[in-house]
């Protein structure tokens, strides 16, 4: 998850949404690692609100289409590198809503 995260920061679309996020970017991935444990493999740990910190940054810095496809193909192409599987599968497929969520969500 760290490494997605760095590369995510670093990328020219997503770099900009990074730097308006307000937190470090290890606190980001120990909160975007617990919420993946807790959809893929039904840890039990405790829950941060992840729709609020990116409804934050999209008052200051706006959210849209380009970012949310752009980190949704890192995400695939990332599981893709790294896993096989059910999981994996599950994994993507999570992301897909999830990316449906966001757009729902910060468009208002």
């Amino acid at each position: 998850m760290a490494e997605f995260c760095a590369c995510a920061s670093e990328d020219e679309v997503l770099a900009p949404v990074f730097a308006h996020m307000g937190t470090p970017l290890i606190r980001h991935v120990e909160a975007v690692t617990d919420f993946w444990c807790r959809k893929l493999l039904g840890e039990l740990l405790p829950s941060s609100d992840l729709l609020n910190v990116h409804q934050s940054v999209h008052t200051s810095h706006p959210i849209d289409d380009c970012h949310v496809e752009r980190w949704l193909a890192l995400w695939q192409d990332s599981v893709d590198a790294t896993f096989v599987g059910p999981a994996a599968d599950r994994a993507k497929a999570l992301a897909v809503h999830i990316a449906h969520s966001m757009r729902t969500h910060l468009s208002g």
